[in-house]
């Protein structure tokens, strides 16, 4: 083989540079292709200190002085990375004596995996060892010599066919899906049919199997040997491992593929600009809705069309930020990106918000100041920024009004509670102090008899107060139940009436009941209804004056299909009246009409708000007219079932004037002494018999204990220890004691809403009594639970036992 064969392999290597040093001199005898490109002025002849200047310290020509070869690391500030450098000695054109030197790109962790000893091997004495598997085949012949064997393949000779020996190592190293590429291309017929074409060099980048039986992403060559003296077609066969360096160029190449599909689905245009040159390209523009510019050309063209574009209002920003020089002087002062959100006119005639950035790019190759221009439609950003802003400002001005709410509710209940401290403590002055002037004045019967019913009227009036602001606590909390009877509207008026009755005798007037109703039985809930009117009648009480005149009329309309009827009633008087603008305030909780014409007025402010959440809840309606100083008119409309019975519900019995309870035996189950001595008394002066139970066990001892029906009745209190009212109710009838079903159980509480009054007939109770009691109520309880008692004494006489 002649040296410039030799040479012609060596200018084939790709990142191997090989140039040859005289010892004595360190001139340079030869260089590779490789080390011209490297180093472009590089001249036969000269000293190597010239050429590669600052890095002597690192000469292998020193460590060749003591021995024949050598190999050192260093870093290559040029190549940015470690490179190995190999340097033998030699006699060039078989006289000089020299050192060839080799540098390739360093091999990470070689010298660890393949040890000191290992390096010494692969690097023989020629220049043929720089690969790391070098064949030098003579293809006109079928003949190969292997210079450097591949350790791994023992058991391929080092010279031979080649054609047969080839095949055999294709099949053995080289992945199967590869080899096609690889008998394509490195087969004896394959390199003779291409070096024959005239090409000069094969290159292919193959998997093929290592050591620990994996496949690695190596490099094989193939270059031609031209001018043989024999005339055949040689080359030399090369391989190395790129494995690494292919695994980090997949990866790049796939955060480059990820971040170009990434940029391209977030934005509808992409510029590549060079603002250097003043120029740029469109990489992506066909999805971008806008007048359309060249696909490449000048910038500053570029900016005038986008100018053109861009809503008057918009485009002196536009033109400030995005022109030629205003990048360049943003990117000189460190900016690495300009921003801007805009409009522009779109191919439909409108106009549409975009946003545009412009990113500088930077770049090894090239001093130039490259950026990306990026721009995409925001239309729908903006808009749900719009309806956020919008909710934003609904939100806020919510929030305002809710806080002037509840500034106005906390002004209205400081008010309310200001109020209701002084009307509550009137009565309480009252009660008080008649309490004390009947205690100095004991043995005038007339002024303790003045002073006693003064305490009887405060006492209500003080009753009344309570109740209204439990009820609107119970309306606000939700915890109010309707109930759903039979009972007789007439009835209920009367009731009503009679209620209001004693006051508006007081003050002279003339209250009248009106009827045109067909069907009087329904179903409801009367307590409620009857709390609806007896509050606004108590109402045009209080606004009338002296010998006024207050109306009460129910009128019954068309019946329905589905057996109901829409009932209309109307409270009328002659009263003062109210002004229009507190009549549109007369349902607000806490308010009260501040003139009266009658004096101060007193009561909670929260009857008209009791009023219309009741007949809310009862699915009706409340109107009401106003004249003032000519009274005042409330209409309910209400929808009721009707019960077409034929009969009036029954009605409780009423107490006999002078009726004698005497011989009845009452068990009164009451744990407050107060109470228990209240109650008692009152029983006693009706000359009922009294037991005593402190506490629910001791009530269900006391009815377990004797005989069947030993008690005519029970007054339970349902707030005690030990067992509470229900649960001693709900013994007594689960005790299976003979006719224990007959013993009336009667609620005697505090506890007085729709759904205490329920829960007590759950518990197995039979009526129910609200404190404060008072002598009238026990008699007309006593009376309706003697009537009953005769009744059933009658049903067992004939052989029919009923249970109350």
């Amino acid at each position: 083989m002649r040296d410039d064969n030799l040479i012609r392999i060596m200018d084939a290597l790709t990142d191997t540079g090989i140039y040859v040093v005289e010892q004595s001199t360190h001139k340079l005898l030869y260089f590779n292709r490789w080390v011209k490109g490297m180093c472009p002025d590089i001249q036969v002849g000269m000293p190597c200190h010239e050429i590669w200047k600052g890095n002597c310290g690192a000469c292998p020509m020193d460590d060749l002085a003591h021995q024949d070869k050598c190999r050192t690391v260093l870093f290559d500030r040029s190549l940015g990375t470690n490179i190995d450098i190999t340097a033998d000695k030699l006699l060039w054109d078989g006289s000089i004596p020299a050192a060839v030197i080799s540098v390739t790109p360093h091999q990470l962790n070689f010298e660890e995996a393949q040890g000191l000893a290992q390096i010494e091997k692969m690097y023989a004495q020629s220049l043929v060892t720089i690969f790391k598997e070098c064949i030098i085949v003579n293809l006109t012949a079928d003949y190969y010599v292997n210079c450097q064997k591949d350790m791994l393949w023992t058991d391929i000779p080092e010279r031979g066919n080649f054609g047969e020996e080839n095949r055999r190592y294709s099949q053995i190293a080289v992945h199967p899906d590869d080899l096609q590429r690889f008998e394509e291309n490195f087969s004896r017929e394959a390199m003779l049919r291409l070096f024959q074409a005239g090409q000069k060099q094969i290159t292919k980048r193959l998997r093929r199997k290592v050591g620990d039986g994996t496949y690695h992403m190596v490099e094989f060559t193939a270059t031609q040997i031209e001018g043989m003296d024999d005339g055949g077609c040689w080359c030399v066969l090369v391989f190395r491992d790129i494995h690494e360096a292919y695994l980090q160029e997949q990866q790049k190449n796939l955060e480059i593929s990820q971040l170009a599909t990434a940029v391209r689905g977030a934005y509808q245009m992409l510029i590549s600009v060079n603002l250097t040159q003043n120029s740029y390209y469109m990489l992506e523009y066909d999805r971008f809705d806008t007048k359309k510019a060249a696909t490449s050309g000048t910038f500053d063209d570029l900016i005038a069309v986008g100018a053109s574009t861009v809503d008057p209002d918009f485009r002196e920003e536009f033109v400030r930020k995005f022109s030629r020089a205003s990048l360049l002087d943003a990117f000189q002062k460190g900016e690495q990106g300009v921003s801007m959100e805009l409009r522009q006119l779109g191919d439909d005639g409108v106009y549409h918000w975009n946003s545009t950035q412009v990113v500088r790019v930077h770049s090894p190759s090239t001093d130039d100041v490259l950026e990306i221009t990026m721009s995409k439609n925001i239309d729908e950003e903006r808009r749900q920024q719009e309806e956020s802003l919008e909710k934003e400002r609904q939100a806020k001005q919510l929030l305002e009004e809710a806080l002037q709410k509840a500034q106005e509710a906390s002004r209205a209940k400081s008010d309310f509670l200001s109020r209701m401290s002084h009307d509550i403590r009137t009565p309480m002055n009252a009660i008080m102090g008649m309490t004390a002037l009947a205690q100095a004045h004991l043995q005038d019967v007339d002024k303790l008899q003045d002073y006693l019913q003064k305490i009887e009227v405060s006492g209500a009036h003080l009753l009344g107060l309570i109740n209204e602001v439990l009820d609107m606590s119970k309306i606000e909390s939700g915890t109010v139940e309707l109930a759903e009877i039979e009972f007789d509207l007439k009835g209920l008026i009367q009731d009503a009436l009679f209620l209001v009755q004693p006051a508006a005798l007081k003050k002279g007037q003339e209250m009248e009941a009106v009827y045109g109703i067909r069907h009087p039985v329904v179903l409801g809930d009367p307590q409620r209804l009857s709390q609806v009117l007896v509050n606004i009648l108590e109402n045009a009480s209080k606004y009338t004056g002296q010998g006024g005149h207050i109306e009460i009329s129910v009128q019954e309309h068309e019946a329905e299909d589905d057996g109901g009827g829409t009932y209309r009633f109307q409270v009328r008087d002659n009263g003062i009246g109210m002004k229009p603008e507190y009549l549109k305030h007369i349902f607000e909780p806490f308010s009260r009409a501040g003139d009266t014409h009658a004096g101060k007025v007193a009561g909670t402010g929260l009857g008209m708000t009791i009023v219309r959440s009741l007949v809310d809840m009862m699915g009706g309606r409340i109107d009401v007219e106003s004249e003032y100083g000519k009274g005042s008119c409330f209409t309910i409309t209400l929808y009721l079932a009707r019960q077409d019975t034929g009969r009036a519900p029954e009605q409780k019995a009423e107490a006999a004037e002078g009726q004698d309870f005497r011989g009845m035996r009452i068990l009164l189950v009451e744990d407050n002494a107060l109470n228990q001595q209240i109650a008692e008394e009152m029983l006693t002066m009706l000359g009922v018999t009294v037991e005593l139970a402190e506490d629910g066990q001791k009530a269900v001892d006391a009815v377990l204990t004797h005989p069947p029906l030993y008690y005519d009745l029970v007054f339970m209190d349902i707030q005690m220890p030990l067992l509470n009212g229900y649960q001693a109710a709900e013994r007594i009838r689960k005790s299976g004691k003979e006719r224990i079903a007959e013993l009336p159980i009667i609620a005697m509480t505090a506890d007085a809403f729709t759904e205490d009054i329920r829960q007590a007939k759950l518990a197995g109770m039979n009526d129910h009594l609200a404190k404060p009691i008072t002598i009238d109520q026990l008699k007309h309880t006593l009376s309706h639970w003697a009537g009953k008692k005769e009744q059933n004494s009658r049903y067992l006489r004939a052989g029919d036992r009923q249970p109350l």
